[in-house]
């Protein structure tokens, strides 16, 4: 594993100025992340469904160079070609659909994603004695079918998740998070990665390692959000945000069709 020095301001120079090689084009790249004025579903029209009011999250413009989107049964992702992580993933999430998860035995079937250009796609040798878990973005617990249980083990959805974070805490919140939709009918889920320390580490020299992994909610029925974040380490640390608070830290709008007021108010829930 290698350890590269960072800002957090210079992070999105680093990983544009990255390039890689490509064997295939099965999947046309984003040369940029969408601002907050392009928040169409480019490259999602055969998902939109799991996207609140048909439109994405927004990250900083030029952020992420060589980003994928991709569509999934169950969730959608976009996906970099530089950190070979998905950015953020997408969900829908209904009280029904957790009703039909919860009786799925989990398989594991992780697999490299390929519909993915080879030399920017992550593999499985990638995470071998790495010592960093595969760690979900869109959790194999919210799949209510086999389609998309399969699915959710794709590499386009894994991250490197530190294991005590991964079997621990973020355990927690995907559970929260469950436990919430269950309880108001329905939930948009939007699930990511940040790097928001100055160091930056590498695993296979080919796979960038987050410093934080986040999860933000909407509740239609309540007309409210919240957001948790929590540092990638064995901290057991979590910070439970407002969707504007979120966005202070990590740059990402998740929801940027929800007005100011909405994004400003933290939900109250029990953690």
């Amino acid at each position: 594993m290698r350890i590269f020095a960072f800002s957090l301001l210079s992070l999105p120079i680093f990983l544009t100025a990255c390039t890689g090689g490509s064997s295939g084009n099965q999947t046309t790249p984003t040369q940029s992340t969408t601002t907050p004025s392009q928040t169409t579903l480019k490259g999602f029209e055969q998902c939109q469904q799991q996207f609140l009011q048909s439109t994405q999250p927004t990250l900083p413009a030029n952020f992420v160079k060589d980003s994928y989107p991709l569509c999934f049964d169950g969730f959608a992702v976009m996906y970099s070609g530089i950190s070979r992580t998905p950015i953020w993933v997408t969900e829908y999430l209904t009280r029904q659909r957790l009703t039909y998860a919860k009786q799925l035995p989990r398989e594991n079937n992780f697999h490299a994603e390929s519909r993915l250009p080879t030399a920017l796609r992550s593999e499985l040798a990638d995470y071998r004695n790495s010592g960093y878990d595969r760690g979900h973005l869109a959790p194999n617990a919210d799949m209510s079918n086999k389609n998309s249980q399969f699915d959710s083990f794709s590499l386009a959805n894994i991250a490197p998740q530190h294991p005590d974070n991964n079997q621990k805490n973020w355990v927690k919140i995907e559970q929260k998070v469950r436990e919430l939709t269950n309880q108001y009918g329905q939930a948009y889920v939007v699930t990511g990665v940040s790097y928001l320390s100055p160091r930056i580490n590498k695993i296979n020299n080919r796979i960038l390692v987050p410093s934080h992994f986040y999860k933000a909610v909407y509740f239609p029925s309540q007309n409210q959000a919240v957001a948790f974040i929590t540092p990638n380490d064995a901290s057991q640390q979590t910070d439970i945000l407002s969707l504007q608070q979120l966005y202070e830290r990590t740059g990402v709008d998740s929801f940027p069709t929800l007005n100011y007021q909405i994004k400003s108010n933290k939900m109250t829930i029990k953690f």
